[in-house]
């Protein structure tokens, strides 16, 4: 009888950590979908206090610190991840995306991260295709800029092709399509280094 009550306090309490974390992460993207992402973060962090080994309460968190536009602080919190989980696709996403909003960083780097994303991801989901957008159009803003190599040109347009092909009624895919028919026109030679389109 007493093996019974304390299988019954375990499961209780098992129970009760389990509804802890379900809690946590229910509430804190409850506060993210309200745009409450002081709340979000408070709340994220108290996760982490909760259970440091959940990886899902850090990437929460960089998203909340994201949408306050502390992107530096949120990429220490997806490089820890990514220490801990180099794979783990939430953090990549989370990095690509912090690293393109950040008007600080290197698109370049956003790139990156997208690029690792990309084979992790399943290609009916809306991640995939918005990998393709991500990249795209992180290489189209340097066309204009810093401009590209001839691998980093044919790259921007694969990415585009892909993504108006998955996504052809996109608000943005008749503007995407006449882009990339005038750098396909308009591209130099493998010769030139870097090309800058304004």
């Amino acid at each position: 009888m007493k093996l019974y009550f304390l299988a019954v306090i375990l499961l209780l309490q098992f129970y009760a950590e389990v509804q802890g974390q379900i809690n946590y992460l229910n509430k804190g993207n409850e506060y993210l979908t309200e745009k409450n992402y002081k709340a979000a973060e408070r709340t994220f962090r108290e996760a982490i206090e909760s259970d440091s080994s959940n990886l899902t309460y850090p990437c929460q968190l960089a998203l909340a610190l994201m949408s306050q536009d502390q992107h530096a602080e949120a990429q220490k919190v997806i490089e820890g991840v990514l220490a801990k989980d180099p794979v783990n696709i939430a953090a990549l996403w989370y990095a690509g995306t912090n690293t393109f909003l950040d008007s600080n960083s290197d698109l370049r780097i956003a790139v990156s991260y997208f690029e690792k994303v990309i084979p992790l991801s399943n290609k009916t989901q809306g991640q995939y295709y918005s990998a393709h957008w991500f990249i795209g159009r992180a290489y189209q803003i340097l066309l204009r800029g810093d401009g590209l190599n001839y691998c980093e040109v044919s790259r921007m347009l694969q990415c585009y092709e892909i993504y108006i092909k998955l996504q052809p009624d996109a608000d943005d895919s008749q503007e995407i399509r006449a882009f990339v028919a005038h750098i396909q026109q308009v591209r130099p030679s493998e010769n030139l280094l870097k090309w800058v389109n304004r």
